[in-house]
């Protein structure tokens, strides 16, 4: 199975036959499908009329333009009623609850029956998801790391664009190494606090960590597991229970 899960920044583009091992690459949003599927290196694309192929994401303009792109590969795109059915919800509106939360929720859901996880996706937002009872109970959305740098950089005059290493020092002495040290900080006191919340409601809950960043920030999350294809084991399980005709 072919699979298209389309961020606010970049794409993922998997191939897979056990929804378990993924051959993966990530391509910038912002390019047309055509010139994606006329990329080098992705030998497996060409089998797509042979094979499923699944597309979904969080970018409407983008996903119209793979629909088209793929008009005749017979694409599959996952039923909302089928992640209701597996994680029960409050949400609202129920739509609103972004496609690669939904990706996770389900993986964390299907993958470890009867245990609560807190799901944290570490991509162009970050979201910190609880899974308690076999319920979704809600979570916390946060602007990601590389926005919160931009953020800085175009919203005043002189702070400079910074690329951020981690680990920082508690101060900064520059203004470089103070930006830093604010942003780190920031977000390990955020998630820190996410996990110390969460778990007044859920004490045995599992940390599940994923997205572009999360291998970076996850040895300093104690106890949490990092999972690098959550989101795209999330998509093969919606697609295999329920698809759209």
């Amino acid at each position: 199975m072919i699979l298209i899960a389309v961020g606010n920044t970049r794409t993922l583009l998997a191939r897979t036959r056990d929804g378990v091992h993924f051959d993966s690459v990530s391509v910038a949003t912002s390019l047309p499908p055509a010139e994606i599927l006329q990329q080098p290196g992705l030998p497996w694309l060409s089998a797509r009329n042979q094979e499923p192929v699944a597309l979904g994401g969080v970018v409407p303009a983008a996903l119209t333009a793979w629909r088209e792109a793929l008009s005749i590969a017979g694409v599959r795109e996952p039923d909302p009623g089928f992640f209701r059915r597996i994680v029960p919800h409050d949400y609202h509106p129920p739509e609103s609850l972004g496609f690669d939360r939904r990706c996770c929720l389900l993986a964390a859901a299907m993958d470890f029956p009867g245990q609560d996880s807190i799901v944290i996706d570490m991509g162009t937002a970050i979201t910190i998801d609880l899974l308690a009872g076999g319920h979704f109970r809600g979570g916390r959305i946060l602007p990601g790391i590389a926005m919160s740098l931009r953020g800085l950089h175009e919203g005043t005059a002189l702070l400079p664009e910074v690329v951020l290493n981690t680990p920082a020092e508690m101060l900064g002495n520059d203004t470089s190494s103070a930006i830093q040290a604010g942003v780190i900080h920031l977000f390990a006191d955020a998630l820190r606090g996410a996990i110390t919340d969460y778990r007044q409601y859920s004490p045995q809950a599992q940390i599940l960590i994923t997205g572009g960043d999360a291998e970076r920030w996850q040895p300093g999350i104690p106890g949490s597991f990092y999972q690098p294809h959550l989101l795209l084991r999330g998509f093969y399980l919606w697609i295999q229970g329920g698809a759209l005709p």
